[in-house]
């Protein structure tokens, strides 16, 4: 009886996601770039309200027993016979983007919760002082942790990576549930920090720098905004933010280059800002971060906030430093379904998380 019922859970939760989407959309390459940004965005200016998160949620908060402990088996493994070992001054974060708007709150039932439209790994090397973001396709097909609507645990299964926080509380759970879902696909390294926003967070992020000018990288939106034309230096405002990152002409043919361009220049700009404010503003920012809270859900913390700052001011970063994951895709039943090149993310943990002993 309780097998059929989540069963149904899903088979709705999928028709509500296909009924949304209209028709079968591609990996979501589209939606990789704007949570990469926003990513990028937030570690530099992210704040936490975790006690009032707490307190808000703390009535309806049921305890699902969804945490991972990935106990301490990644920290020594064995690569084509040479031996690995973690590198402990990694810090890992998770970056999601829903496709929900408004306000982003826990209920006391589980499922039918919005997707995570776009994920991403932001792996922070200390020792190395390098940042890098690897943009993880929404529809990867990994390990997730299934609920009952009541919230019990009913272990893990295979499907499309987005659905991890779709099945969970809307809150904490959903959150953690997507970190461990990384986390496993990762070879269990830990993955304890997030950030989750939704689609009324953009305008917020850009304001609290002020806006962000950027010269203009094509003539993709020159037709329909005169001021988006090649060259062109636009400052970014309320006005015209989504329209920079987010627009594109769907009838013509490969138009999301154009707007991977344009994120990409708009993501550069903002971190370069960061790096030129001193730390009062920073702290300013910080403090100013309630306008948002509604949109926002992190277990950051204030002191981790500020050494975030602290390591972004020093470190180089470019387009170079993401990554996406190389694999296949297929078209599935409902969604397209991508598979990770196997040989080639072991590669990437390797690269990104251990060092020879």
């Amino acid at each position: 009886m309780a097998r059929n019922v989540i069963q149904k859970a899903v088979q709705n939760v999928e028709r509500r996601s296909r009924h949304h989407q209209g028709r079968r959309r591609k990996p979501c390459r589209n939606q990789v770039v704007v949570s990469i940004l926003v990513c990028v965005c937030i570690l530099a200016v992210a704040g936490i309200f975790i006690y009032k998160e707490m307190q808000s949620q703390k009535a309806m908060q049921i305890s699902a027993g969804n945490s991972h402990n990935v106990g301490s088996g990644f920290r020594n493994i064995t690569y084509n016979g040479e031996k690995y070992e973690y590198n402990n001054r990694i810090t890992t974060i998770l970056y999601a983007g829903v496709d929900s708007d408004g306000k982003m709150e826990a209920t006391s039932q589980y499922g039918d919760k919005a997707r995570a439209d776009s994920v991403n790994l932001v792996v922070m090397d200390e020792k190395k002082k390098k940042m890098t973001i690897v943009s993880i396709n929404r529809d990867t097909m990994t390990q997730i942790r299934r609920y009952s609507m009541s919230g019990n645990d009913q272990g893990l299964y295979t499907t499309h990576l987005g659905y991890a926080y779709t099945y969970g509380d809307g809150g904490d759970v959903s959150c953690e549930s997507l970190c461990e879902a990384v986390s496993l696909l990762f070879g269990e390294i830990p993955v304890n920090r997030y950030i989750v926003t939704n689609q009324d967070s953009m305008p917020y992020i850009n304001n609290l720098v002020d806006g962000v000018t950027v010269t203009v990288p094509n003539n993709d939106l020159s037709d329909q905004y005169p001021e988006f034309y090649e060259g062109n230096q636009v400052t970014l405002d309320d006005s015209n933010i989504r329209d920079f990152l987010q627009h594109r002409d769907t009838d013509t043919e490969f138009s999301n280059e154009g707007r991977i361009e344009r994120q990409k220049v708009y993501m550069s700009a903002y971190v370069d800002k960061i790096k030129s404010l001193d730390e009062s503003k920073l702290e300013d920012i910080w403090n100013s971060l309630d306008s948002m809270k509604d949109y926002l859900q992190t277990n950051i913390t204030r002191n981790q906030y500020l050494k975030f700052i602290k390591l972004i001011r020093k470190v180089d970063f470019s387009d170079e430093d993401i990554i996406q994951l190389s694999g296949s895709d297929k078209e599935g039943e409902i969604h397209d379904e991508f598979y990770p090149d196997e040989t080639e993310l072991k590669k990437l943990i390797i690269q990104l998380f251990y060092e020879k002993v």
